[in-house]
C-alpha cells in the first residue's frame, strides 16, 4: 500500500482513538445522554480495532489481494463501529467526525490493492 494511504488510516485511527478516548458517564457534560458504554467509550470499537490493527499488519507483512480485501473490510468494520458511539460524541464535534469517517470510507472504497 502507498505510504500516503498508510499514513491517511494511521491519522484517521489516532485522531479516532484520541477523540473517543475521552470516557463519558451521566455526570459527565460530554454525554448527555447517559448510556456510552459505562464511561469507556473504547468498548464500542475495540474489536474492531484489534481486527484493524491485525489486518493492517497482515496486508504490510504480505500484500496480497487476499490480504487487501480483508484490510478493507476490516477498515470500514472499525468506522462503522465508529460511528456506532455516536451518541457519546460531544454535540460540537459530531459534524467534523461525522466528516471524517465518511472521508475515510471513500478513502477506503478507492484504494486500490496494488
Amino acid at each position: 500500500m502507498k505510504t500516503t494511504k498508510t499514513k491517511s488510516y494511521f491519522l484517521t485511527y489516532t485522531f479516532s482513538c484520541i477523540i473517543l478516548c475521552f470516557g463519558c458517564s451521566k455526570n459527565n457534560l460530554l454525554n448527555p445522554f447517559g448510556d456510552c458504554y459505562s464511561g469507556n467509550w473504547a468498548e464500542g470499537y475495540t474489536t474492531e480495532l484489534q481486527e484493524y490493527s491485525e489486518a493492517m499488519s497482515a496486508y504490510s507483512e504480505n500484500p496480497t489481494e487476499e490480504n487487501c480485501t480483508s484490510f478493507k473490510n476490516a477498515a470500514k468494520s472499525y468506522l462503522d463501529a465508529l460511528g456506532n458511539i455516536y451518541d457519546c460524541v460531544p454535540t460540537a464535534s459530531r459534524a467534523e467526525i461525522d466528516e471524517a469517517i465518511e472521508e475515510a470510507k471513500a478513502e477506503v472504497d478507492q484504494d486500490a490493492c496494488d
